[in-house]
């Protein structure tokens, strides 16, 4: 448990580091980066920032690049790469909008196609945002540097010979989050829609929901079933797909607990206060900063739709 409570705590601090780096003294030292080879042709860019994993596929067609960081670790991205491959950066697929995961799109040389969810490029491309969805950051010359392969429901998308599927089922963290899929290794990976073993942030302004979370969680488990051995998260590990079918389960379980809280009359403040995951789901952690502003988002979403 003490384990799932430091690796939520990771990930609310990726995503609350805009705020933290304008308060006295900056952002807390970043972990190093951390490079782990899950197959020979997969790889996981862990660390160096504090942001989401990027993921290096290397194809027969050349190397299939899953979200850049933030802002100014192009490089280092690169050097990474280039210990394990000298093929050419041939795909970048951005998981979603946030800043931490597209940050360094305009920093890997010339790549033919980036792609996202056709939402996530319409959020990049807002003439004005919150700092979280990084639009900013493709403005003037750097308009280049936007993902121009979108995809509604599903799409197949080829490296010489590989197949790479990336899917969406829907809102959760945001409204364009992508899940990407390797079928020749059976392992996916669904960005901050499965982003650590606890609470997720939901980023509302892009079309993230609360109350629908479990049911884009479950589609997720339903579409992706008997195709995958292995998923990786958004910010911290991989695990077995036996993870990702229990984090759907710990969602349900915590929505069905607030609405039931709902019809007694309870407060968000009292659920937040209470809930603990049953014991099979112990790894889950309901943990600030993130519990409290889901469970209350849940109740409203829940009131509104009633």
């Amino acid at each position: 448990m003490l384990r799932a409570v430091a690796l939520s705590m990771l990930l609310a601090v990726g995503v609350l580091s805009i705020v933290i780096a304008a308060q006295p003294g900056g952002l807390p030292p970043a972990p190093p980066l951390r490079l782990e080879q899950l197959d020979d042709k997969l790889y996981v860019l862990h660390g160096g920032c504090m942001c989401g994993n990027t993921l290096f596929y290397v194809g027969d067609g050349g190397v299939v690049l899953v979200d850049t960081k933030v802002a100014g670790q192009g490089a280092a991205i690169l050097d990474q790469l280039r210990n394990v491959t000298d093929k050419p950066v041939a795909m970048i697929i951005n998981t979603h909008t946030h800043f931490d995961h597209t940050g360094s799109n305009g920093e890997l040389g010339r790549v033919e196609r980036i792609v996202a969810h056709e939402n996530a490029r319409a959020s990049l491309m807002k003439t004005t945002c919150a700092p979280v969805t990084n639009c900013g950051a493709f403005k003037g010359e750097n308009e280049r540097f936007l993902p121009n392969v979108t995809f509604s429901d599903s799409r197949t998308l080829e490296v010489g010979a590989d197949r790479i599927d990336v899917h969406y089922f829907g809102p959760g963290h945001t409204d364009g989050d992508t899940w990407i899929v390797f079928p020749d290794i059976r392992v996916a990976m669904g960005g901050d829609l499965f982003g650590a073993k606890g609470v997720p942030y939901i980023d509302t302004e892009n079309g993230g929901t609360a109350l629908g979370y479990d049911e884009t969680i479950a589609r997720a488990v339903a579409g992706l079933e008997g195709r995958v051995d292995t998923v990786i998260t958004g910010h911290v590990d991989a695990y077995p797909w036996d993870d990702l079918v229990r984090y759907a389960e710990f969602h349900r379980h915590l929505e069905d607990n607030v609405l039931a809280a709902i019809d007694a009359g309870r407060t968000p403040d009292d659920v937040a206060a209470d809930y603990v995951p049953p014991d099979h789901l112990a790894d889950f952690s309901f943990i600030e900063p993130f519990a409290s502003n889901f469970v209350q988002l849940l109740y409203s979403e829940a009131q509104a739709a009633r």
